[in-house]
């Protein structure tokens, strides 16, 4: 079934229910009902929706989602080339009402559409919504407004039956019109307007900009700016071309261009998702939209005042007072770091540091040892950053030499060259990120094994963090149930036991720009793996009551005395919206029953890696659920967090009940934002709130 036969088959059909006029009795008699002392328009309505549906006889699966993806051609049609929405559209809202199974994207066979249709039409004659469509559907009529807002301002756009897009050319040409934008208005003004348009969402305690979805239950919304893609693009640009055009009218033109561009992509929601039922295949294009979302509306941000002891705690196996193979100590770039991300400098937006500042701030250093820490460790080349970047979706590709250095690189480095000894820190906040990223690339080259040595360190760090603020810590080697287990962290939050394993893995760049493969594989090797593990010590305390846990010589009984269990994986970096508690239950539930396979059979041991942690928690889930044939949520008590995210969590806490009560603000709330950060803030300011009224 396609727009065009849909509309054929309701401008054909003759009135039906119209003729009754409003009679009830006479409506009993059309539907077929039977006569009593009182009559119902609700029995009429009930009977309607029973002929709709008499309509696929072999069930309404799938044919939900049919009528959706006709809905949004005609509302695209509409837009874009003034056909009429009426009476097509309410029409199918009764449809899809009648019908509302999301479980599979086929049609089924013997579907009567003429049947259907009619009943449609009947019910939506005595029963119509009157919903306010622009509202109810916002993001299908924003998508389509964004896509005539750029068709008549030059850009190609292609539009047929389930597609609407930008040509290759028009995509081609407004990526070039946005980047000739920022070099004429100098990608430095650019950034420092960007700042300033975001600063109201700065939160000072936990340092960051909060970026995040707007989603609402009762439909509206807007397109957002993708502030994530400008800023990359003004570090792209930063000293433009000369003399500068930075005024409001380039501004304005150049944030509308960006705003159409990133609505066209589709990947912004406009109303939560998390009550939707997705396949195994529907999740994996919902999680590159989410990855694509990631790179254009968000920043990748960390608290500044935590990257030295993060930093410091990465390389506890390091001697970081002594040189390097190229001259200078770890100690010394963590000085100049501290220099860079000092409170002094904690202004929204770019700061100009210079050389003999830095020097001057840091007189241990010799001067030649700065020049170098500056030159090759913490800015990039002269060339400036992102070189290879214009599109979200641009990354790596290693096996094409054309395309091996494509892609984002911003984040690998915190300085922008500037002149005379100059350089640029974009914001605190969003480069202190690539801090730790630059201390890593420094050491890549001479230290072997380095993620697994980083690894083993992050864990000793988050200990010694969890200790600091009262909560005790254990982990180690165990023996149970005739298996051997070792499990990082185990974190004792009083009423509850935490089963923490720590994972180095990062998400890609290949990731990040929405490729399904690389999403699946850097999941794999940091949730997934991670709570495979976590998921077999749980069973095996839950089984026995105790684990005997050996570390360093000493053992230590893990008494679990009718507490209850979470889980979390933890990753060194943030994983974005993939940290969301919502996705992580529905990634792990969806694909618990599927096994993934690649097309390149490079990746196959990988994918099999995959399946077989997959097999692993199934065989969890059913150790722990003996007997029940429906098993409600069984990964509810599960988490995916940072060690950002863990620090920030840690604000304030002082015991293993006050972890336990910071845990549980964000574990029982969904905002839509797929943002712990945002999420953990707001029930935070919230709790103030009720206190301040309380008092």
């Amino acid at each position: 079934m396609d727009l065009q036969t849909f509309r054929c088959i309701v401008d054909r059909t003759a009135p039906g229910i119209a003729t009754c006029n409003g009679d009830l009795k006479a409506e009993y008699d059309y539907v077929g009902l039977q006569h009593g002392s009182s009559y119902s328009p609700s029995a009429v309505s009930k009977a309607l929706y029973a002929r709709i549906r008499d309509g696929f006889p072999n069930g309404t699966s799938g044919i939900w989602r049919i009528c959706d993806s006709i809905r949004k051609d005609l509302i695209r049609e509409h837009v874009l080339g003034g056909e009429p929405l009426d009476p097509y559209l309410e029409i199918l809202c009764h449809l899809m009402d009648a019908v509302r199974v999301f479980d599979s994207p086929g049609e089924p066979p013997d579907a009567d559409w003429t049947v259907a249709v009619r009943g449609a039409i009947d019910h939506a004659h005595i029963q119509p919504f009157g919903v306010d469509r622009e509202r109810l559907y916002s993001r299908e009529f924003m998508v389509a407004k964004a896509a005539r807002y750029l068709r008549d301002s030059g850009f190609a756009i292609h539009l047929e039956p389930g597609v609407l897009r930008l040509e290759e050319a028009g995509e081609a040409a407004l990526v070039a019109a946005i980047e000739e934008l920022i070099i004429t208005m100098g990608g430095l003004n650019v950034a420092r307007r960007i700042f300033a348009a975001i600063s109201l969402t700065y939160d000072i305690n936990q340092q960051r900009y909060h970026l995040v979805r707007h989603v609402s239950m009762t439909g509206g919304g807007k397109p957002q700016t993708p502030w994530g893609y400008l800023v990359q693009l003004s570090a792209k640009h930063l000293w433009g071309r000369k003399p500068y055009e930075n005024d409001d009218s380039h501004w304005q033109r150049l944030c509308a261009l960006a705003q159409a561009y990133a609505a066209v992509l589709d990947v912004q929601p406009y109303s939560p998702n998390f009550w939707s039922k997705l396949s195994a295949g529907q999740l994996l294009r919902h999680i590159q939209e989410m990855a694509v979302y990631d790179t254009m509306f968000s920043i990748s941000q960390l608290r500044p005042s935590d990257v030295s002891r993060i930093a410091r705690g990465m390389f506890d196996w390091l001697d970081v007072l002594a040189p390097t193979a190229a001259g200078y100590s770890i100690d010394q770039v963590l000085e100049i770091i501290g220099y860079l991300l000092s409170p002094s400098r904690d202004v929204r937006g770019p700061v100009i540091v210079d050389e003999i500042s830095i020097a001057r701030a840091c007189p241990a250093i010799p001067r030649k040892i700065v020049t170098q820490i500056l030159d090759n460790v913490l800015s990039h080349p002269i060339a400036g950053a992102n070189r290879k970047f214009s599109r979200p979706k641009d990354a790596p590709l290693p096996d094409n030499s054309d395309y091996m250095n494509v892609g984002l690189d911003f984040f690998l480095r915190p300085l922008l060259r500037h002149s005379n000894r100059r350089f640029v820190l974009l914001d605190r906040s969003v480069c202190a990120p690539a801090c730790l990223e630059a201390l890593l690339g420094c050491l890549r080259p001479e230290v072997k094994e380095l993620d697994k040595k980083v690894g083993l360190s992050i864990e000793r760090f988050l200990e010694v963090e969890f200790a600091s603020h009262g909560v005790l810590v254990t982990g180690g080697e165990y023996d149970a149930d005739g298996a051997h287990g070792e499990c990082d962290l185990i974190i004792d939050a009083d009423s509850v036991v935490v089963l923490a394993e720590v994972k180095k893995k990062s998400l890609t760049r290949r990731a990040r720009s929405g490729s399904d493969a690389h999403l699946l594989l850097d999941l794999a090797g940091s949730l997934l793996a991670a709570q495979a593990q976590a998921g077999w010590h749980e069973v095996r305390l839950s089984r026995l009551g105790y684990l005997d846990v050996k570390r360093n010589g000493i053992t230590t009984r893990l008494e679990l005395n009718d507490r209850k269990i979470e889980r979390i994986a933890v990753s060194l970096f943030d994983f974005g919206s993939f940290q969301d508690r919502t996705l992580l239950t529905r990634f792990l539930e969806t694909n618990m029953n599927v096994s993934f396979t690649s097309a390149d059979s490079r990746l196959s041991p990988k994918f099999d890696e995959i399946n077989a942690a997959l097999a692993q928690i199934r065989k969890q889930v059913a150790a722990l659920h003996p007997g029940e044939p429906v098993v409600n949520q069984p990964f509810f008590h599960c988490w995916f967090l940072s060690v950002p995210q863990l620090l920030v969590l840690l604000d304030d806490v002082t015991s293993g009940a006050g972890f336990k009560d910071a845990l549980w603000k964000s574990r029982h709330i969904v905002t839509g934002s797929s943002d712990f950060y945002f999420e953990l803030a707001y029930m935070k300011n919230l709790d103030m709130r009720v206190a301040a009224t309380a008092g």
